[in-house]
């Protein structure tokens, strides 16, 4: 079984620079905020297909989420955010049945990323959230998670009560770590 430290190690040589890459094509995209948001919701890099997490959620739901989304009135909220929580809270608020708390998550994410705003906290969902449980354990973590808007579908932690070196990673790349790890995850 490898360390948490070598597990890091082979997350930063295999996975970082990538994610940093596919958020860098947001940052860096010439494409209007219009469609950058369908592109946003619908996982969609430049470089690269859709992103397997949206390839779960059907076809309606990813165009009725993109109308919403583009809407005049939220286009002039995204373009007024000035933190990754401004840009999650425009999306959790307008999700729609079958565009869960990853969805959520990943969307804010490369929204965020256009603008240069990540997140700073850790969200546990899904694969980040049995991650965290095999790390830290499933007691310690629901004692200190927090939850987005209080509900229990969003929650989060401080990157501060992981150990070193995953702590070093900014946030969304230890909930990818997380994600990646669950099944080589023990607490020690």
């Amino acid at each position: 079984m490898k360390t948490l430290f070598e597990l890091v190690e082979i997350y930063n040589r295999n996975h970082a620079r990538n994610e940093d890459w596919k958020l860098s094509d947001f940052k860096n995209s010439p494409k209007s905020l219009e469609e950058q948001i369908k592109d946003a919701v619908w996982g969609r890099e430049s470089r690269t297909n859709r992103d397997k997490h949206q390839f779960r959620i059907p076809k309606k739901t990813l165009e009725e989420m993109v109308g919403i989304l583009q809407d005049p009135a939220i286009v002039n909220e995204i373009k007024r955010c000035k933190s990754f929580d401004d840009f999650f809270t425009i999306v959790y608020e307008s999700r729609i049945k079958n565009f869960g708390s990853l969805a959520v998550y990943d969307t804010s994410v490369r929204l965020g990323a256009i603008f240069g705003y990540y997140p700073t906290v850790v969200y546990l969902h899904q694969g980040a959230l049995e991650g965290a449980h095999q790390l830290l354990g499933k007691d310690l973590v629901e004692t200190i998670s927090k939850y987005f808007c209080g509900n229990l579908d969003y929650p989060y932690v401080s990157r501060d009560i992981f150990p070193e070196p995953l702590n070093k990673l900014e946030p969304y790349h230890i909930e990818n770590f997380l994600c990646i790890n669950k099944n080589k995850l023990k607490m020690e």
